[in-house]
């Protein structure tokens, strides 16, 4: 399949976000705590990992680790990957302002519900 013939699939869902509180605020800083969550797991269990295979072939790097200082690419790649960890987390408000971009709102939302289910 070439470029030209791939169909660009939206990476958001669309339709109304679950509600779980009375104030949405609640909603979007829960989103945002879930998003946090999630991602310092994973680094806590890629962390856990490494230590282990080191302590394994009998390397300790704590002490190495302390220490360190990023080469100025090594800091470049971070800033790049700290962007990326940015976008993931505030993700929901990226997400509302492009649906209010569009003009999508709940009241849009439930009038197109509406018209499919007739």
């Amino acid at each position: 399949m070439n470029q030209e013939s791939k169909v660009r699939v939206p990476q958001t869902a669309k339709g109304h976000r679950p509600t779980f509180f009375d104030d949405p605020v609640n909603d979007r800083l829960t989103a945002m705590m879930m998003s946090m969550v999630t991602e310092m797991w994973v680094m806590r269990e890629r962390l856990d990992s490494i230590e282990a295979l080191a302590a394994e072939k009998g390397v300790f790097l704590t002490e190495e680790l302390e220490r360190f200082e990023p080469s100025p690419e090594r800091a470049e790649e971070r800033e790049r990957m700290r962007q990326e960890f940015l976008d993931r987390i505030f993700y929901i408000f990226q997400e509302e302002a492009e649906d209010t971009d569009r003009g999508d709102t709940e009241d849009t939302y439930e009038e197109a519900v509406n018209i499919s289910a007739n």
